[in-house]
């Protein structure tokens, strides 16, 4: 049986976005400044998006066991609250927001974890003001949906580590083929039984053309279950791309660390907010068709990056307590607030 998971940010609620089933998580921590969001600490902001409405949304947690949807325009220095979690009773029962993801062009993603046994995925927009239900899942660590749909990617938990599976129409479903990273083979979708032939694979994030992009660990392989404390941070990471329709994986870059991706709306560019232990971490822009980086901030406490829908911005949680907006370009200022 899979164990209890763990937040990675070291507090008590399940974890969000790793949901994991055999390892402790660390805290993360990557960099940036730029305008920041009147968010008061010590309240944790966590998975900001920037919807396609203009707000960006975040999740608020209140309690070590409690968190509510907020909402934020850009340009202004005060968020509200959009809906705590007694929204979800009529779909979800006794249950807690666990992360967001970019769902449509109207509606931002939210994923709760219901009843402490599967995730049910909501979608939620400004002109309905109510959730509505998209798919309910087994435990889930993070969506990549093509819009409007419930069709793409998820990150699962699986006995051996951390996998991804496909998705289609709300069902999960392994992928029949292994892929190859850094001249090592294995299963992207993971294993429940054999971990000898696993490595961790982790982060979706999908393009408009139906590229995905994803974390993984080749020199993890053969070295699972892992449980110690840094685990994750302990090996190297690569940002992998994988076209579906060729069948076909290839590695774009190495990390220096740990990251959460974000891909801009164009598809040119992906961001990965990078943890690293050598102070390695920070935010970096990847050309999507070559892999060159570019670093755009070089400070600690960068996670969740999200694009601004024209692409030139993006949104982060800055030190998980409060939200920071910087520009998308490379060689940009850093370091001061606007």
């Amino acid at each position: 049986m899979r164990t209890a998971w763990v937040d990675r940010r070291g507090a008590g609620r399940v974890r969000r976005r790793v949901v994991l089933a055999v390892v402790l998580l660390a805290t993360m921590a990557a960099a940036g400044c730029s305008r920041l969001l009147a968010v008061v600490e010590p309240v944790t902001v966590t998975d900001p998006v920037w919807a396609r409405d203009g707000w960006v949304y975040f999740l608020r947690e209140v309690s070590s066991d409690g968190a509510e949807l907020w909402r934020q325009r850009p340009d202004e220095g005060s968020a509200e609250l959009v809906l705590d979690e007694s929204a979800l009773e009529p779909g979800c029962g006794r249950g807690v927001f666990s992360f967001l993801y970019r769902a449509s062009e109207a509606d931002v993603g939210v994923a709760a974890q219901c009843h402490g046994v599967r995730t049910e995925l909501f979608t939620f927009s400004a002109g309905r003001g109510s959730l509505e239900s998209v798919a309910s899942m087994p435990f889930l660590g993070d969506v990549a949906f093509a819009d409007g749909s419930g069709t793409g990617f998820a990150e699962v938990p699986k006995n051996c580590g951390i996998a991804i599976e496909r998705v289609v129409d709300g069902k999960a479903s392994e992928f029949d083929r292994p892929i190859t990273v850094s001249g090592k083979t294995f299963p992207i979708s993971g294993s429940d039984r054999e971990c000898g032939p696993v490595a961790w694979v982790r982060s979706p994030a999908l393009a408009g053309d139906g590229l995905l992009y994803f974390l993984a660990a080749p020199d993890s392989l053969g070295k699972l279950p892992d449980r110690r404390s840094d685990a994750l941070e302990s090996y190297e990471w690569h940002l992998v791309v994988w076209d579906p329709k060729a069948d076909s994986a290839r590695s774009l870059t190495g990390l220096p660390g740990l990251a959460d991706l974000a891909v801009a709306p164009d598809g040119r560019t992906v961001l990965a907010a990078v943890t690293s232990p050598e102070e390695k971490g920070g935010v970096w822009s990847v050309d999507a068709a070559t892999g060159k980086m570019s670093k755009l901030l070089d400070e600690a406490e960068a996670h969740h990056p999200s694009f601004s829908p024209d692409g030139r911005e993006f949104v982060y949680a800055e030190g998980y307590h409060r939200l920071t907006f910087s520009s998308a370009r490379a060689g940009s200022a850093t370091g001061s607030a606007r």
